[in-house]
């Protein structure tokens, strides 16, 4: 199978799943880690209408004091870090995404932030299948700090196709809305 082919078996099963509720169960196994507890940043993202639905983990994290940076997208294949104070500056960006505006500065994310990835699919033995930007792809290759990649258990689907330069994710490091893989 290809990375084209893949994404569009993907993107058909995403359409059945009811999103809203999956990312409030995600959100709900999230708060309960330990690597959430102790985050003072989080890199998250406001999430497209197929995606587990971030709305409630974005609010959870200003609502505990936490830091919140979001991508805001610079170019081809590049994405900045932006600290947003407060989810109503989201403004449309790139690809129809939610993203802070360009007035508020890029920010270098923390060595001990909690990045909250997103996803189309991912394997079992943790090749993500992304959009085909490379954007996590870049950000991913240099990230430092804990990972977790949001993923309905629905897609959570055998023999992805990867590249090289694709990174994994260990099964502890999956957030289904029933928790992690492992």
């Amino acid at each position: 199978m290809t990375k084209r082919e893949a994404r569009a078996r993907a993107k058909a099963l995403r359409a059945a799943l009811d999103m809203e509720k999956i990312g409030r169960q995600m959100a709900r196994a999230l708060f309960a880690l330990p690597c959430w507890q102790q985050a003072g940043t989080v890199l998250a993202f406001a999430s497209l209408p197929d995606e587990p639905d971030t709305a409630p983990i974005l609010g959870q994290v200003l609502a505990d004091g936490k830091r919140l940076l979001l991508p805001r997208v610079t170019g081809d294949g590049t994405m900045d870090w932006v600290g947003i104070p407060d989810l109503a500056l989201l403004q449309r960006g790139a690809y129809g995404i939610s993203e802070p505006p360009a007035g508020l500065p890029p920010v270098c994310p923390p060595e001990d932030a909690l990045a909250l990835i997103p996803c189309l699919a991912v394997s079992p033995d943790g090749v993500r299948l992304g959009r085909g930007g490379g954007y996590y792809d870049r950000f991913l290759a240099h990230a430092k700090g804990s990972r977790l990649l949001l993923c309905p258990e629905a897609l959570v689907l055998p023999g992805l196709p990867a590249d090289d330069w694709d990174i994994r994710f260990t099964p502890e490091e999956i957030l289904t809305e029933k928790g992690l893989l492992r």
